[in-house]
């Protein structure tokens, strides 16, 4: 899943941060690189806030710089916005298949002889989200007269 606008946003703005306290300390990429135990390319790329970094880079950059962990809260303020995007993410493609479902639903009992009812509600595995569990049970077709043995279709 791509990050959205907002996340790519915070991710830049964490990365001038980090640029402007390597400045400020007098560093280069390379002097921040060595002192954090990274390349000076993951600096760069992080600095241009084109990739996430794990928080163990910006944990040893706050190290580097003595920057009192402001670079890895920025880093978990960015994770908790993307925890929450994915959440809602989750929460309305559920939506959008219980609406699928329920449709279905409705469109099953106006056919004759279909049984359908909620089975269950419980959390979804993958967002803990509960869902309701649907079971549509389609009556066998019946027999007429004229075709017995076997059920009516349309090439019949």
């Amino acid at each position: 899943m791509s990050d959205s606008e907002n996340i790519a946003a915070m991710q830049r703005e964490l990365g001038r941060q980090l640029a402007a306290l390597r400045r400020g300390a007098g560093l280069t990429q390379e002097g921040i690189a060595a002192l954090a135990g990274f390349s000076r390319s993951t600096v760069s790329v992080a600095e241009i806030g084109r990739q996430a970094h794990a928080r163990e880079f910006w944990e040893a950059c706050d190290k580097a710089l003595a920057a009192g962990g402001v670079l890895a809260a920025g880093v978990d303020q960015v994770d908790a916005v993307r925890d929450a995007e994915q959440r809602a993410a989750a929460r309305a493609a559920q939506e959008a298949r219980e609406a699928r479902a329920l449709a279905a639903l409705g469109a099953a009992r106006q056919h004759g002889g279909v049984t359908a009812g909620v089975t269950a509600v419980q959390p979804c595995p993958h967002c803990g989200q509960e869902v309701t569990v649907l079971t549509t049970l389609l009556a066998e077709p019946r027999q007429h007269a004229e075709h017995p043995g076997g059920p009516v279709t349309a090439d019949r």
